[in-house]
């Protein structure tokens, strides 16, 4: 009866309680190499220690052809990925998983789809439409980051990749995506074949590089955008748009509200805090949480960013997320003497397959860096030769009191 009833009201889209299960649409893979792909989801109806997550694979275009089943609840692997399959719970977020795939092949997947099972009802009963799909360089593709985050006034770049040569490209053009269908719209921003601009509209570098750049940022800038480019061969859209997240910027950011010492040489974690808010949604709806630290000033380059290769140079490797958005750099140098800013991308289930997202500002650290103190400038060999020096006195002092030791021991046996 229970079953009846939430399937009944699942179809009918009346449960009254946001569900969702998502994934992010698409990663760029190398063979031999190793990815990992998070599934997160929102169904309030089901208590969590009720429903387990299934693993599949599948060539179709969505998740409804997927049968090939490659980690079942009960967490058996399937012959083809064993001992290259792992998978993982978020250690600080609850209904959130990963696996880790190793020695990629190109006839793995290429889409991998999470779906939830119902532990006590013994059945599948959603799953996350699109999956995650794997773009090998064997294959000719186009793709987008699914998020960037950005400030209104300042300047943007969306970043497009293309797989090929891009001495190929005859014509490129962006439009706005559809964010219900995840499919792009035929409303163009604007088509080239050029590298001009276009009002507030360029490309970074047509044609080796045909990101889309926006000048001066508006708020009503914050869309889905997605790149379509044409070759003499074919027109090819990105499977991936990018949703695109502008802050409104405030003057009261400008005041930091922590100031960090650390000595030069040594990690340091910053502190970044964003309080969820009050009404419609709840901690149970949140499928995914992205954070950005930017350096220097709000709209400064990146400290750290979701995608590693949008990282400043001088930060990549050095700095990472610690607990849920706390920025961790290691091997701090003086030109880290600066500030410091967090922002949280917090996306929520607003209904089945359809998603909300919301900016915070999660605060700003004044990070000062202290010189090593005299004592770390001593040299290794300085230390060695000193520690020498030290064993030859000690063992020169203990020759003399042997030598007294054994002096009166023959002077005292002469008297007697």
């Amino acid at each position: 009866m229970r079953l009846f009833i939430v399937i009944s009201l699942a179809v009918l889209g009346i449960t009254g309680f946001p569900r969702c299960v998502y994934q992010v649409i698409s990663r760029t893979v190398q063979s031999g190499g190793s990815v990992t792909i998070p599934c997160s989801y929102s169904v309030p109806w089901e208590r969590e220690q009720d429903v387990q997550i299934i693993w599949s694979e599948t060539n179709g275009e969505n998740c409804s052809s997927a049968e090939d089943t490659i980690i079942s609840h009960s967490g058996n692997v399937t012959e083809k990925y064993k001992g290259r399959l792992y998978r993982e719970k978020d250690p600080n977020r609850n209904r959130t998983e990963y696996i880790k795939i190793t020695g990629l092949e190109s006839t793995d997947g290429p889409r991998f789809c999470c779906q939830l099972y119902s532990i006590r009802d013994n059945y599948i009963f959603m799953d996350s439409k699109h999956g995650t799909l794997l773009q090998f360089p064997e294959t000719e593709y186009i793709t987008q980051l699914d998020e960037v985050m950005a400030v209104s006034s300042e300047d943007v770049i969306i970043p497009c990749y293309y797989s090929k040569n891009t001495l190929d490209l005859t014509n490129v053009t962006w439009n706005y995506a559809d964010r219900e269908s995840h499919y792009c719209t035929y409303i163009p921003i604007y088509e080239w074949s050029n590298a001009h601009q276009y009002g507030r509209y360029s490309f970074v570098n047509f044609p080796q590089d045909v990101s889309l750049r926006i000048h001066n940022l508006h708020v009503n800038d914050e869309r889905s955008y997605c790149c379509v480019i044409s070759t003499a061969r074919a027109t090819l859209k990105s499977e991936q748009f990018t949703r695109l997240m502008v802050a409104d910027y405030q003057p009261s950011w400008n005041q930091l509200t922590n100031e960090i010492s650390a000595q030069e040489g040594h990690s340091v974690i910053l502190p970044c805090s964003y309080t969820l808010p009050s009404g419609r949604y709840t901690e149970r709806d949140v499928v995914r949480v992205n954070v950005y630290w930017r350096v220097g000033n709000v709209t400064g380059p990146y400290a750290y960013h979701p995608y590693p290769d949008m990282d400043h140079s001088t930060y990549r490797h050095r700095t990472s997320i610690t607990g849920m958005t706390n920025l961790m750099i290691m091997n701090v140098t003086k030109a880290d003497n600066t500030s410091f800013h967090c922002f949280v991308v917090v996306k929520w289930c607003a209904s089945k397959y359809q998603y909300e997202d919301e900016i915070h500002y999660g605060g700003g650290t004044r990070l000062i860096i202290k010189e090593p103190s005299q004592m770390s400038n001593i040299s290794q060999e300085s230390l060695v030769l000193a520690a020498y020096v030290a064993v030859k006195f000690f063992i020169a002092v203990i020759l003399v009191v042997l030598g007294c030791v054994s002096g009166r021991a023959k002077n005292t046996k002469r008297s007697i």
